[in-house]
């Protein structure tokens, strides 16, 4: 069997299943563990699959994945969106950061001193110890999955807050909207995105492929977007003169 027709039976195989296994496909195809991975290459660069750790996803069907899932994926991105992002911030300042594995990135490398509110256990264990910090935990009942804490008391303690700068991440970009998984997640980050001066999105570009069910904005709404590479010149096009793209 020729290359071409490995690859567009990988993409067949994907589509019924949704996953795929490098081994799966060494015992479909009856060919070397190298090869494989040769193909399962060519398809996450040509944007037709997702490469995981030792197999393949259907975007189409690919999982918005928990917190700790996601922690594990893209380090190197997150931690160059959140290096932009930090030039952002000024000593003084008063911070919303949001739930979110990119942002966790940014709050490990906070150095200003800036007080600082979040329902984000991660943020609270990073920015609890840090001296130039005044942390503000928003408190209520654990969400186990994506470790955010959530009260309708807590989240009417953001209406009376006017914060510099709030940053976002995202569970998905599809159809020029900013959403996620969780809806008491998306109730509190309204609150902050309502009463910011700032408005900044911390998000990488295949979060675009990406699809989630609550809506928080559209990515219009954003001050900034920083990303890990440049955006598709149609959605540059979109947000020219509403957005600032960085990456």
């Amino acid at each position: 069997m020729y290359q071409a027709q490995r690859l567009e039976e990988i993409i067949t195989l994907l589509e019924e299943r949704g996953s795929l296994s490098a081994k799966e496909m060494v015992d479909y195809f009856q060919v070397s563990k190298d090869t494989v991975r040769r193909d399962f290459s060519i398809l996450a660069k040509e944007n037709r699959a997702q490469r995981t750790h030792g197999g393949l996803l259907s975007i189409k069907k690919q999982p918005i994945l928990g917190f700790k899932d996601r922690r594990e994926q893209s380090s190197k991105e997150k931690e160059k969106i959140a290096s932009l992002a930090k030039e952002l911030i000024s000593n003084g300042d008063l911070l919303f950061l949001d739930v979110s594995t990119t942002v966790l990135e940014l709050a490990k490398i906070l150095e200003k001193e800036v007080s600082i509110f979040s329902h984000s256990l991660d943020n609270a264990l990073i920015l609890g110890g840090k001296e130039n910090v005044d942390f503000h935990i928003l408190g209520g009942k654990f969400h186990k999955k994506n470790r955010f804490y959530y009260s309708l008391e807590e989240s009417d303690i953001l209406n009376s807050i006017k914060f510099d700068l709030a940053f976002f991440g995202a569970a998905s970009l599809s159809d020029g909207q900013v959403s996620f998984e969780d809806q008491e997640d998306v109730l509190m980050k309204k609150r902050a995105f309502k009463t910011s001066k700032t408005r900044v999105l911390l998000a990488e570009t295949s979060k675009i492929s990406k699809h989630s069910h609550f809506i928080l904005s559209e990515l219009a709404d954003f001050d900034y977007w920083i990303t890990d590479k440049e955006p598709d010149i149609e959605i540059q096009r979109s947000l020219d003169g509403k957005t600032t793209i960085l990456f």
